[in-house]
Parts: structure tokens; sequence; C-alpha cells
């Protein structure tokens, strides 16, 4: 994973410009004046996010839903001496600023001051230069919108199935401000289709998507299409005993899996003793630790142990070694916003490299205290995870007798220890028998760990972006003895 340069937010440095949404010299003046109907001697920050986005949803071929908002969401944070608090807000005109100032000056009165004065607000910060904006996601207009919607029906109708989708461009304006100095502004743009195609009947169904911040990387057009196939390869699908299965997993069903691990990488918790990644869970299981108390982290025996790794996994194997998970906020592929809400820094980071978990999230307070880092490791939940170079079609070609999952729908963690999850298949699921698709066969509800899964991997694809929430990049996988536990109506 390369490293990009890195670009200095501090005093006043910088610029970007927003006609839909706040731009830098906004957020400016909203600071000065948030600080000028405040108490005097408040430390004050702001987080910024503010928002635009225009779509188009539509469903059984039909337009159902289409326009454009804009929002402003502002958290307001302050400390006094030994109190500190935050309030949230949409509405930026003086009244609703005093009255945010009101409640937060409320819920100081209320709190147990601290024993020492609240940590002081940093007055810069060092973040990794990322490129996040697209002028052709900023420029589709309802109009285009709607021409394009249009024309990725048009197969669907043509063939009597029914397709529902959505498209929507944003661009939004991310902001840290306070009166230490700093000044963080990153304006971004996202893009994201996705389109289900089904047969009247219901039971045949067909699913893609995809996110980017550059509309013109999202290929509708082809994405329609693989909806459509999927939707006419899918029907009428036959019930198959549950069990355990050899299963193909599309890219999208990947990242559907593995979000709950990567949103599980967190090292306080580890070395309670609590989650996946503790090494000895029974010695600090239940413990109570409450994040920003500076004095946890000196009360806690173990924590920063063991060569810094304390009580975690961190430097054991914990899935295949073909697999490497990492995020970087500079990625070309899969940029994001290089800070938090609170303008702490996300850096490039390498979790699990070749199998070997190397390193888990963990706040301020603790990179100070226990490590002597001046930055926290924070996770933003974006990830790439590594691949090989076998195609979709060599691995059912290698496949005996297994399964082939185009995504997982409804994914919940019902042990957090063991990540163990349920859910379902969803939007075409197909048997395959000596290395070719036999049949469609009805969806089956799944309850598998990733930390199994990808410990039973026979083949990776090559990494592909997908649709979350965060930018991801994950691969095809080829797995054995994926547990399929029931069958589900759903299709």
């Amino acid at each position: 994973m390369s490293l990009m340069r890195r670009q200095r937010f501090g005093g006043g440095e910088g610029a970007a410009q927003g006609e839909r949404f706040l731009s830098r010299e906004a957020c400016e003046r909203l600071l000065e004046r948030v600080v000028r109907l405040a108490p005097a001697g408040w430390e004050i920050s702001l987080h910024i996010q503010s928002r635009w986005s225009g779509n188009v949803r539509w469903a059984r071929n039909e337009i159902t839903t289409a326009g454009e908002t804009t929002e402003p969401r502002v958290r307001i944070s302050a400390t006094h001496r030994l109190r500190g608090a935050s309030f949230e807000i949409n509405r930026l005109d003086d009244a609703s600023i005093a009255r945010a100032i009101e409640h937060i000056k409320a819920r100081m009165e209320l709190q147990s001051p601290l024993d020492e004065p609240w940590p002081r607000m940093r007055s810069g910060e060092v973040y990794e230069e990322t490129d996040l904006w697209s002028d052709a996601t900023y420029a589709l207009d309802a109009a285009q919108r709607a021409a394009l919607q249009q024309e990725l029906v048009a197969p669907a109708v043509a063939e009597g199935l029914l397709s529902a989708g959505y498209i929507e461009v944003s661009a939004i304006g991310n902001g840290v401000v306070n009166t230490a100095g700093l000044f963080a502004y990153v304006p971004e743009t996202r893009a994201e289709f996705s389109v289900t195609v089904r047969n009247a009947t219901g039971t045949g169904s067909g699913w893609a998507g995809v996110a980017n911040k550059d509309w013109r990387e999202i290929d509708a057009a082809r994405l329609s299409a693989i909806a459509l196939d999927k939707c006419k390869r899918s029907a009428d699908p036959v019930a198959i005993e549950p069990g355990r299965y050899t299963v193909i997993l599309e890219p999208q069903a990947v990242s559907d899996l593995m979000l709950p691990l990567v949103r599980s990488l967190n090292r306080i918790e580890a070395e309670m003793g609590i989650g996946p990644w503790a090494d000895r869970p029974e010695q600090a299981a239940g413990a109570d630790f409450i994040v920003g108390d500076p004095s946890a982290f000196e009360a806690r025996p173990g924590l920063g142990d063991v060569g810094g790794a304390g009580n975690s996994k961190i430097g054991q194997l914990v899935l295949d070694p073909r697999i490497t998970i990492s995020a970087d906020p500079g990625d070309p592929e899969a940029p994001f916003v290089p800070f938090a809400w609170d303008g702490s820094p996300y850096r490039p980071v390498t979790w699990i490299e070749n199998g070997v978990l190397r390193e888990l999230a963990y706040p301020r307070g603790y990179a100070n205290q226990v490590l002597n880092k001046p930055d926290p490791l924070l996770n933003s939940y974006s990830f790439r995870m590594s691949g090989g170079d076998m195609t979709i079609e060599e691995m059912i070609a290698r496949t005996e007798r297994g399964l082939l999952v185009t995504r997982l729908a409804n994914v919940r963690v019902v042990d957090y220890n063991s990540l163990l999850c349920t859910g379902t298949t969803a939007d075409g699921l197909w048997l395959i028998e000596r290395g070719e698709i036999t049949k469609p066969v009805k969806n089956f509800r799944f309850r598998e760990s990733p930390l199994y899964v990808f410990n039973s991997l026979e083949a990776l694809g090559k990494p592909v972006r997908v649709l979350q929430q965060m930018p991801t990049i994950v691969p095809p996988a080829m797995v054995h003895d994926f547990s399929m536990t029931s069958l589900a109506d759903a299709v």
C-alpha cells in the first residue's frame, strides 16, 4: 500500500467552493457566528457535513420519487474548564444556534467535573492527501437522471419484467473547524446506482449495484443487463437440502460478510477481553471502560502489555494467508475523507497482512497514554481486500457441487466474540454440479462467521468496487463448507 502525499490543515490554508453546500468561506463565517453567540471563554469546535443530493427512484418500471435535497448537519462541541458537551443541528439561523448553545450549557451543568481540565483542542493536524471530487457527478441534473431511468428500464419493459432501482448523486462539504486554529475542509462527490429486476410472478430476481465518486465510472447499462439476466436465470427456483456447501461468493456477497469483521477491529475492546480479537477473554470480560476517561488507561491492567499488543491477537494468524485487508484515504480507487468528526486523522493502515492481524483501531487517549504516539488509529469502515487471478467462471468449472451467491441480505451478528452472523442469500442463487450451473435454487438462511469462511478459502478473484456506505473493494471468493441452515422465502 503506497503512502500518499500529506496535506496540513491549520489556521486558514486550502480552499474549496460549493454552490449547493457550505463552502469553505461559509464554514469560516459559521464558526464566527457560533463564537459570537457562545459564552466567553468557551473553546468551540464545529464538525460540518453539508450535503446536497439529487436522486431518482423507480419501481415496476415507473419513477416513484425524484428530487433534490440540501441539508447541513453541524455538531457544535464546546469545552470550558472541567466540562464539555456537544449538540447537533441542521438549521443554521442565529436562533437555532442560540438554542443549541443553551442545550450544551445545560449538559455541562449536569456533568460531574473532571479532576483535570478538559483536553485542549488541537490547533492543526496533518492529513493524507485525497481526491474526492468529480465534476461529472456534480453535473448530473434532474433531466439527465430521468432520461437515464427511461433508458435503463427499457430492456426490462421489452421482456415483460419489472425493474426497480435508484440513482443518487451527492456533493458534500466536510469540515472541522475550531477556535484553536484548526481548519480542515474537503469537498467530495458520491454516486450510487442499484437495480433489481424481477419477473411478474415474483419467482425470479436479479440485482446489481455499485458506488463511486465519479458517475462516469459506473456503467449503469451493463449493471442493468446483469440484473435482468440474473432475473431470467433465477426464475422458478427449486428447493434443495440445507447443509454445508462449497460456495462462490460474488464480490458484493464477500463485502456483505466481511463488513462485520472490519467493524469489529477495536483494540480497546480486545484488550478488555471483548470481541473476536481478544486473546484472553476470560481475564477481562464484562469490565467497565469509558473511552475518553484518561484514568481508564492507567487503571486497566494489561492494556498495552506484551510488546504493545496487550491481550489482543495482534501478531497472530487469523485469516487465510492470501488475505490482506487495508484502508487508505488516498486510495485512488476508493478514497474517503481523511478526518473524523473531531478532526482526528485517518491514516493508511493494513489491518490484516497475509492473514496476520497487524493493527486494531484505538482513540487518541490510548495513543498518547499507552503507546506514546501523537495520533489515534481510527477505523473508517472503508476497506480494500486483496484478491487473486481466478475468474468466477474458472471457480465454477472447479466446483463439483456447490452454490453461486449474488449477495447476502440482512446480515446480523449473533455472537460478537466469534463474529457468528446470520442472514439470507438474495437476488440470484444457483446450484453448480460438475463444473456447470444447472438450476436456480431457493434462497437459504445462512449462519456463518467471516473468521471461519475466510479460513476455508479455495480461491480469490480480482478485487472490484462494490456498493457499501464507505468505499469498499473486494474480490469474489470460493470457499468450502459454508453453512446454509434453512430455506428462506425471500427471492
